[in-house]
């Protein structure tokens, strides 16, 4: 019998879904990409792993398979997608070649915004393809994030990315936890050198840096910037220097401020110098600082009732009770409590706070939850487009998820899975508040 030609590229992705709610998106989402691309090498490798994730993210995604059509490298780096992909691509990051700001500007920021969204849609089909786990997505993302962050800084100081300028940036949150997922936001705080006399060339650095990567340019943006979290929020200046901000830490600071610097890192400028200092002065507040645990507790009760609200239709995933909120209270709370500290150059990370503070099975599971909370709200992430803070429970925008989560996995058994998770995160938390101690996870 003879065999008939191969399948073209729309019936190889659509197949690649046959079995998953998502096959309804697909159709649409194909038929940009196998208008351009179909006659590439690229559509004659794409099998398997590589074939199956690309289908899941472009499905999800109905936008990125529009913006694939036009980048045919990027096509043939998903087209070769393998294990070790992911940490290939990620030694590669700090040497890219990028268009000199200096002579060409308007290249340079249209460079930093395919980069960051070339590697978007690289790490999720890696991590919808079952080809990286999304902790280690996560760290490439945050990598990314931290390449655009230096090389924008580095643009608007008019120096090579080799030196370092009178701005440094610090990344707090899932940035400096190298816990980035999709379409997270940059959340910075932005001091300069001690010496510098006037705080008015920083700000407007500051302001350039945040311009260069926010400004909506033809090749869309790189990252939203978030500066709230700087000394008194935003009726403060937008820039200190770094001795202000020390004294201000040590001496000024409200509890969720001190909550706030546990995850806090130096990603651009001055990394070195001003790294010791943000750890000689974390240092201090764990030395004076006094229980957390009752200020957590009352500050969690606000956010619940004020962005945690949630019923039958849809689950408050992040700031909800049992949400990704208290698992980031607790590690953070943790080390304030025993008065601890990470070891000089550690990342920190929720995991790794948490198992700074107390090494037992409890915490473990905890993490586990935790981890399982972050898949999902990055699953969500990539099917909304955008930053979510909660997701549906019912109709065909929770059958997409539950597969995205994992292939053939059901909305009802995500909603159960996801619901029991969230009960022992909840309890945890609680007993740990009630207890005013990180001890109470033990059993």
């Amino acid at each position: 019998m003879p065999i008939g030609p191969e399948p073209g590229l729309e019936a190889r992705l659509t197949g690649a879904l046959a079995h998953s709610p998502l096959a309804a998106r697909i159709a649409t989402a194909a038929a940009p990409l196998a208008d351009r691309r179909a006659r590439d090498a690229a559509a004659e490798q794409l099998e398997g792993p590589a074939l199956s994730g690309l289908a899941r993210a472009l499905a999800a995604s109905p936008e990125s398979a529009r913006y694939l059509s036009l980048r045919p490298g990027l096509f043939a780096r998903l087209a070769a997608l393998a294990a070790d992909s992911l940490e290939r691509r990620a030694g590669e990051l700090p040497g890219l070649a990028l268009p000199d700001p200096s002579t060409a500007r308007e290249d340079f920021l249209d460079a930093l915004r395919l980069l960051r969204r070339d590697e978007l849609l690289f790490a999720a089909a890696l991590h919808l393809a079952g080809l990286a786990p999304f902790e280690r997505v996560a760290e490439f993302l945050s990598r990314v994030a931290e390449t655009c962050a230096a090389r924008a800084l580095a643009a608007v100081e008019g120096r090579s990315p080799d030196e370092t300028g009178i701005l440094t940036v610090l990344g707090m949150g899932k940035l400096a936890g190298r816990e980035f997922t999709y379409h997270s936001d940059l959340d910075v705080i932005f001091l300069f050198r001690d010496d510098v006399a006037d705080a008015y060339p920083p700000s407007r650095l500051a302001q350039r840096w945040i311009s260069s990567l926010a400004t909506m340019t033809g090749a869309g943006f790189a990252y939203h910037v978030d500066s709230r979290l700087r000394p008194s929020g935003q009726q403060g200046a937008l820039v200190t220097t770094v001795e202000a901000f020390a004294r201000y830490q040590t001496r000024q600071a409200e509890t969720w401020e001190h909550v706030a610097l546990q995850r806090a890192r130096a990603v651009a400028g001055d990394r070195a110098r001003v790294q010791a200092e943000l750890e000689r002065v974390r240092e201090q507040i764990a030395r004076e600082a006094a229980s957390p645990w009752r200020y957590l507790r009352d500050m969690r009760g606000r956010v619940v009732a004020e962005r945690g609200t949630e019923d039958a239709d849809s689950a408050a995933l992040k700031a909800g009770r049992g949400g990704i909120m208290d698992v980031e209270f607790l590690g953070a709370g943790a080390l304030l409590e025993r008065g601890l500290v990470l070891a000089p150059g550690a990342l920190p990370s929720v995991p790794a706070m948490l198992r700074a503070a107390l090494r037992v099975p409890a915490v473990e599971r905890l993490l586990d939850d935790y981890a399982f909370l972050r898949r999902i709200e990055a699953c969500a992430r990539w099917l909304a487009g955008r930053p979510v803070e909660s997701v549906a429970r019912t109709g065909e925008a929770a059958d997409w998820l539950a597969d995205l989560v994992e292939p053939g996995q059901t909305a009802e058994t995500l909603d159960a899975a996801l619901a029991a998770a969230r009960e022992r995160i909840a309890a945890g938390f609680e007993r740990v508040a009630a207890k005013e101690t990180i001890e109470a996870l033990a059993p």
